[in-house]
């Protein structure tokens, strides 16, 4: 590729960060999934034979069988939910990999997926991200700031090493660059094959990170959160905007999202199941969630699943709020809060702490920057790598 092509962004393109891969994709949704497919095509067959490996067919007996039948008969439940448009990505993506397209809509279904099989769900711990908002009021002295860690827990398959899986997920991650022509430009935070959002920011200033939330009665014909968020990015600059696309939709799981967004100087978290929503705000300027609901009746509704992982890490949150330069504008105090790694209460272990071995990588936002940063936990040596927004 030359030079000229390099600094043109609407030229597809793929580049080796500390860490992570970063791609770009231009054009309309069949486009940008083609471009997505060949950029990484290996990493999308390496990443295929692990799902595999240490799900489809990496458990004995009835439950390797079920997670197989399970996991493709809910997909397919969920596949009439997903915007056209989404599934003519997925679909460029699997035919430029020449992988199954059928495959490739799992991944990008496969925690929604999960949590309509609770027998099977136990198995994976999906229950451990942070994610906080600072300077979230039209009257703060500083920039909007936020912040996520994502931290899950993959069982490896029958005999490899437990960590196996979910360090795996750790040395693959992507970060992609959209550039669709009829949507906002954004960027997000995945792996290979995946096009739905889990943590991502738009060229127009809206955060959305997404932390599960357990709930017992979820609903398979609903779309895939990952699909609601990226609707949220390319679509929406206001919180109310936001808000309505949540309230509006099919939900399919419990869900925790923290939303941010530079045009209203300010930050929510939803709170939601497929049958009830609540939104908090920040107080004094500060907002932060976890994997348990805070308002007072949805907490009071599903007190049972809060876990003292989740209430340790929610409750170090807020003690971290008030320190000094939290939202400074390097961006130090808020990068050491994602990496804070202090046991709180005398009961807890590693695994209550913002950071802790589960997590797989974690992000701040600056919206009105319109940049990113990024840090895979795959090894302690890694730094917060810039990602521009607005190419």
């Amino acid at each position: 590729m030359s030079v000229l092509q390099a600094n043109d962004p609407t030229v597809p393109q793929s580049m080796q960060r500390d860490g992570f891969v970063q791609i770009r994709v231009a054009g309309s949704p069949l486009e940008m999934g083609l471009q997505h497919g060949e950029l990484l095509r290996e990493q999308i067959r390496d990443l295929l034979d692990a799902v595999s490996h240490h799900v489809l067919y990496g458990q004995p007996g009835f439950v390797g069988w079920g997670l197989r039948r399970g996991t493709r008969a809910v997909a397919r439940l969920m596949e009439p939910y997903i915007p056209r448009r989404y599934r003519l990505e997925m679909a460029g993506v699997a035919r430029a990999a020449d992988v199954s397209y059928r495959d490739i809509l799992l991944v990008n279904c496969f925690d929604d997926v999960l949590a309509n099989l609770r027998i099977f769900a136990s198995m994976f711990g999906r229950l451990g991200c942070s994610a906080f908002a600072a300077n979230a009021s039209p009257d703060a002295a500083g920039e909007l700031v936020a912040g996520r860690n994502l931290d899950y827990f993959v069982n490896s398959a029958a005999g490899d090493e437990v960590w196996a899986a979910t360090d795996y997920m750790k040395q693959h991650v992507v970060v992609i660059q959209h550039r669709p022509d009829d949507a906002a430009r954004f960027a997000s935070v995945g792996w290979p094959g995946f096009v739905g959002v889990a943590t991502g920011m738009s060229e127009i200033g809206m955060v959305a990170s997404a932390l599960v939330v357990t709930t017992v009665r979820n609903r398979p014909l609903a779309t895939p959160a990952p699909f609601l968020y990226r609707r949220i990015v390319e679509e929406t600059s206001r919180l109310d905007d936001a808000i309505g696309i949540l309230r509006g939709s099919r939900r399919t799981q419990g869900h925790n999202v923290l939303l941010a967004s530079v045009e209203d100087r300010s930050a929510a978290v939803v709170e939601y199941t497929p049958w009830l929503l609540a939104v908090r705000e920040p107080e004094d300027g500060f907002v932060a969630t976890t994997n348990h609901f805070v308002n007072p009746d949805m907490a009071r509704r599903y007190a049972q699943f809060e876990r003292l992982s989740s209430a340790d890490r929610f409750a170090r949150l807020g003690d971290l709020s008030s320190s000094d330069g939290i939202a400074g504008a390097d961006l130090t105090a808020a990068g050491q809060l994602l990496l804070d790694t202090e046991i709180r209460s005398p009961e807890a272990n590693e695994y209550c702490t913002i950071f802790n071995p589960c997590t797989i990588y974690s992000t701040l936002f600056a919206p009105a920057r319109k940049r990113m940063w990024v840090r895979v936990a795959d090894r302690p040596d890694r730094g917060f790598e810039a990602i521009d927004v607005d190419i």
